[in-house]
């Protein structure tokens, strides 16, 4: 038995009782400390020093033949009648690019203003078509600080893309190639925007943005892909809960107060949990 420097052996502590006991203490069995989804979004906002989640998401859509600044100035007029109607306290950020006849553009912001603006603009008559190509959920940081307008005039006059239609896996590539140029001139702009050697910020791209910038075939290619969504369409299911009519829907991970009846398989040996309560 080993024994204390001064010869006198240790002494055993006496545990508290159950009252006196922290609660981290009180260790309670697995069945009953199940932790809820709601347990873990805090944890997850906790770590990332935020009170809700942010996202990204990337649209594109053609317009009556108008020029790119008249285009802006239509999507300004929803964003103001978003402002009006909602009182948010998280505002948009991103990338506005505007041709003349497309929008190609990068919005960065809470859920819930991303959800607020895409509901707004799909009631609006802006787009001729329009498809959500990406939808980032959770970003870890922003790429603008505010929302950023440019403008090009030369979308229609660069040589057009050449599209194998005999791949089937052309519709991806092109979208990973649509988005690789996306998210380079979104770098480009954003150092742009940072630099701060330069105080004034032209609001049209310069040709060595020419290369970054998609063509009007491929627009034109993912606007035809019914794969993806239309804005009219993500803006209808955007926030909106299934409606759950019955509590023997399958749940999981499962809610610390709620155990759906049919997740455990019923056995020869089926516990009787109704202790003589028969109806």
């Amino acid at each position: 038995m080993s024994t204390t420097p001064g010869g006198k052996s240790p002494r055993k502590k006496t545990p508290l009782p159950y009252f006196m006991q922290r609660p981290e203490d009180t260790v309670l069995p697995s069945f009953q400390n199940r932790r809820t989804l709601a347990d873990h979004v805090k944890d997850n906002m906790l770590c990332a020093g935020r009170r809700c989640y942010f996202q990204r998401i990337v649209y594109i859509g053609r317009h009556p033949q108008v020029s790119a600044m008249t285009i802006r100035d239509q999507f300004m007029k929803v964003l103001r009648k978003m402002n009006e109607q909602t009182a948010l306290e998280i505002k948009l950020f991103g990338m506005m690019v505007n041709f003349e006849g497309y929008s190609m553009h990068m919005i960065e912001s809470s859920e819930e203003t991303v959800g607020e603006y895409m509901r707004y603009l799909a009631e609006s008559d802006l787009f001729e078509t329009s498809r959500v190509v990406f939808v980032y959920n959770n970003i870890n940081q922003r790429l603008f600080r505010k929302l950023v307008w440019r403008f090009a005039d030369y979308l229609n006059d660069l040589p057009p893309s050449e599209i194998d239609m005999k791949d089937a896996s052309i519709a991806q590539k092109t979208i990973d190639a649509f988005m690789t140029k996306v998210y380079t001139l979104a770098k480009m702009v954003r150092a742009e925007e940072l630099d701060e050697r330069t105080a004034f910020k032209s609001l049209y791209l310069d040709e060595n943005y020419e290369e970054h910038t998609p063509d009007a075939v491929i627009l034109d290619y993912i606007l035809s892909l019914r794969c993806l969504f239309t804005i009219q369409e993500y803006g209808q299911f955007y926030g909106v809960l299934p409606d759950v009519s019955t509590f023997r829907e399958r749940v999981w991970p499962i809610p610390q107060d709620f155990t759906p009846y049919d997740v455990f398989d019923e056995g020869k040996y089926q516990i009787n949990l109704t202790f003589g309560n028969v109806a």
